[in-house]
């Protein structure tokens, strides 16, 4: 407890120096080297007065060296690309549906390239088998203009 009474005594101590370093600094062009200066030195000095603390020197590293580590990474990746592919999902329906395009499914095929580069490569919209060729053809050149040129767009009908 002693320890942390002189390390925060030293630290307040070191900051009213601080304090008083800067006030005393000349107007200059250099005033922001200085500064910059006495800012380093306190930093240092803060660092340092950490040492003599043994809550920070007392810990047992052995028992971290016997903890099985689990990899979430892959199933975060997963879990990243279906939320991705859903949100691609739901704003191509929203711009369908903004724009007065009847469709009865959209999928959206993402996949994870290297390590946590999700990319969107196709996009499928089905249409029941009443809408007419010109209507389809309106919607998947709306969608197609939306989503950019890497992104496929295909089309298919579903019978009612």
């Amino acid at each position: 407890m002693d320890d942390v009474k002189s390390v925060l005594l030293g630290i307040c101590l070191l900051t009213v120096a601080t304090g008083i370093l800067k006030i005393l600094i000349p107007e200059t062009k250099f005033k922001t080297q200085i500064s910059f200066l006495v800012s380093c030195i306190f930093a240092i000095s803060l660092i340092s007065s950490f040492d003599e603390v043994s809550v920070f020197t007392s810990f047992d590293f052995t028992n971290l060296q016997k903890t099985e580590v689990i990899d979430f990474s892959e199933k975060l990746s997963e879990q990243v690309r279906v939320e991705s592919a859903k949100a691609v999902r739901l704003k191509v329906e929203e711009l369908l549906k903004n724009n007065d395009f009847s469709f009865q499914k959209v999928y959206v095929f993402a996949h994870i390239n290297g390590a946590f580069c999700i990319s969107i490569t196709e996009i499928e919209i089905l249409f029941s088998d009443t809408e007419t060729e010109d209507r389809v053809k309106k919607a998947i050149e709306l969608v197609s203009r939306e989503v950019g040129s890497d992104i496929i767009v295909k089309y298919g009908y579903l019978k009612i």
